[in-house]
């Protein structure tokens, strides 16, 4: 019994459905171990956040404001911790995972004020650590920067 060479292989109509089907299917699967990966490893749910923020640019004397700590439902798809103020309008517009850390930027404009913050926040099962650097411009006004170390704890599921 002779081979035939792979370059002769002619499948019969069911054997190329059958292996189309079968791309189709790895496709899918290398897709969805993508998106796995590509979320952060932490639990969702509530958790309270806590920001202390040291303050640049007025009278180019550093400045730190007290703690402020609030709490977020924090998702994958919404890992960023945020302080919404109602008179911003924020928007995530860099978002990469790697392992358990997300890097981030978000801007905010509003009321003729402008915000640009990076950081980056580790999770590990129930905390969370994290820095951002804050520029925040005013019309009229010097631009004022703004460093932040962030400390979170998990409290339990989100409630609607």
């Amino acid at each position: 019994h002779q081979c035939k060479p792979l370059s002769s292989y002619n499948p019969t109509k069911r054997e190329a459905i059958i292996m189309k089907k079968i791309l189709i299917a790895l496709v899918v699967f290398i897709s969805m171990l993508w998106t796995a990966s590509a979320w952060a490893e932490f639990k969702e749910g509530l958790w309270e956040v806590t920001t202390q923020v040291e303050m640049k640019g007025m009278q180019g004397m550093p400045q730190s404001i007290p703690p402020a700590t609030f709490r977020q439902c924090i998702t994958k798809n919404d890992p960023v911790p945020q302080n919404k103020d109602k008179n911003l309008e924020c928007k995530t517009v860099n978002l990469k995972t790697s392992g358990n850390t997300v890097s981030y930027t978000v801007e905010c404009k509003g009321n003729g004020q402008e915000m640009h913050t990076t950081g980056t926040i580790t999770y590990s099962d129930k905390s969370m650590n994290g820095t951002s650097t804050t520029s925040f411009k005013m019309k009229g006004q010097p631009e004022i920067k703004m460093t932040s170390k962030i400390r979170g704890k998990y409290i339990g599921p989100c409630t609607k």
